[in-house]
């Protein structure tokens, strides 16, 4: 069980700083195109916010249930201890 923990705990920090980095990113691409748009400020906000909350539905999940692995293991490992 620990290695199904540590691998959850590893993916949901890949999903978390894909929520915090991909933004950042496509803030900084949108604003650099060429042209004139009066829109695109809240169109790349939109974006932005609509790739960082995708992210998010995933990493949280992740990070649940990586706290749920390993609280379980911790359990299982302290019922073992008691009884012998």
């Amino acid at each position: 069980m620990p290695n199904l923990a540590l691998v959850l705990a590893l993916v949901a920090r890949f999903f978390w700083l894909l929520a915090l980095a991909l933004p950042i990113y496509l803030l900084a691409v949108i604003g650099n195109l060429p042209g004139e748009d009066p829109e695109r400020a809240e169109r790349s906000l939109v974006i932005a916010s609509g790739a960082s909350l995708s992210s998010v539905l995933l990493a949280v999940p992740a990070t649940i249930g990586s706290f749920v692995v390993r609280r379980a293991g911790v359990r299982r490992t302290s019922a073992g201890a008691e009884s012998t």
